[in-house]
């Protein structure tokens, strides 16, 4: 067998020629990574301009009055002011959004905007026939000349009429930097965009109540004796009352907000049409004022056929008051997109609540948090990119 016999010269040149093969080879996986890279880049819009509509339910209910003939209302069965007095409907409105992410960076600059509003209106007018007990009562004169008294139940038209109003508008701004983490942080296929940035949030509310109410009935049973025999009389007391109540709110604060937005792909590809799962939290600190404006005043009346009338007027309650607050606020959404390159269309369920937003007391102060959850829906168009 021939041996293999290699010069020092020899070694030294084929690991030069070792070395700029491997050096070449790395040069254009390089190129060819980078050149994807950009390309993607530049396919990619470099502004998402969003719209879209929502339907959401508001929560946060004001302080109830309570009527004076409340108790009697409700044990004659008819309905009380307090079932119609904080009748909030869904608010309906829109949002939009511009974002731009220049071309080859991570960050991404946003600005958003969020309006709704509701206004429900509540009317009742019911009325009951109470009957009493079985009595006598006075009917004409029999051929002598005598009294006749026939026995029959007494009865009475009871009733409650009631109306209530409420509306209430919100708007919900935002400016936020954020960070496109891309892959890695969930996962292949997800992109996440984590972002700071200042919330502004206003919200106004108005509330008005009526109610009058004539519950119950008192029979009494009178009789005098006369030379034509005795003469029996029926006759009906009675109560009413009537009450009155509104309160006008509002808030506007301002302060620093933190959120995380994700999008994970579940089927297909963007550039062809994907199927994917948007999800996200959001949380914010809000400095601002709140201010009230109540005003609530009630009257009962016993009406007697004999003896008068006896009318107890409540104090008219006023109160207005306005200070600084802070106000904590959490939220988030879940929802389903279909997005190609430049364009997506979203469709998922959001909440979003502020905590002690509302000073919902009458004659005192007293804080509830406010919320908005519901439906919605929105397209989003890109522009800019090669």
């Amino acid at each position: 067998m021939n041996e293999l016999h290699i010069s020092a010269n020899e070694l030294v040149k084929i690991r030069k020629a070792l070395l700029l093969t491997a050096s070449a080879v790395t040069f254009a996986i390089c190129s060819s990574v980078g050149q994807t890279a950009k390309a993607a880049s530049d396919d990619r819009p470099t502004i998402w301009i969003e719209g879209g509509w929502h339907f959401e339910s508001v929560t946060g209910e004001g302080n109830l009055l309570i009527p004076p003939l409340d108790a009697s209302v409700r044990s004659a069965g008819l309905p009380s002011l307090t079932t119609i007095e904080n009748a909030f409907g869904r608010t309906s409105g829109a949002e939009g959004s511009i974002s731009f992410q220049p071309n080859g960076s991570d960050w991404v600059f946003t600005a958003s905007a969020r309006y709704g509003r509701s206004r429900t209106a509540r009317d009742v007018l019911e009325k009951k026939n109470i009957a009493g007990p079985l009595m006598k009562t006075f009917a004409g004169f029999d051929t002598g000349g005598r009294f006749i008294n026939n026995p029959v139940v007494p009865t009475h038209d009871a009733y409650v009429a009631e109306s209530a109003t409420n509306s209430e508008a919100h708007v919900v701004v935002d400016f936020q930097v954020g960070k496109d983490v891309g892959i890695g942080l969930f996962g292949r296929g997800t992109d996440s965009i984590i972002s700071f940035g200042v919330r502004y949030a206003q919200m106004n509310g108005r509330s008005k109540a009526h109610s009058y109410a004539n519950p119950d009935a008192i029979f009494e049973q009178f009789s005098g004796v006369l030379p034509q025999g005795t003469k029996y009389r029926i006759f009906t007391n009675y109560h009413h009352s009537a009450t009155y109540v509104e309160r006008n709110g509002s808030l506007h604060a301002l302060g620093p907000s933190l959120s995380l937005k994700n999008t994970t792909g579940l089927w297909g590809s963007v550039a062809e049409g994907q199927l994917a799962l948007d999800w996200g939290v959001n949380a914010a600190l809000l400095f601002g004022r709140q201010r009230v404006k109540a005003v609530h005043h009630s009257s009962m009346t016993y009406v007697q056929v004999l003896g008068g009338n006896t009318t107890n007027t409540y104090p008219t309650v006023a109160r207005t008051q306005s200070r600084m607050v802070t106000i904590p606020n959490v939220g988030g959404f879940a929802g389903l997109s279909y997005r190609f390159i430049n364009a997506k269309l979203s469709a998922g369920y959001r909440a979003d609540f502020f905590f002690g937003a509302k000073d919902s007391g009458l004659e005192t102060r007293s804080t509830t948090d406010v919320g908005f959850h519901g439906p919605f829906a929105t397209i989003s168009i890109g522009l800019g990119g090669q």
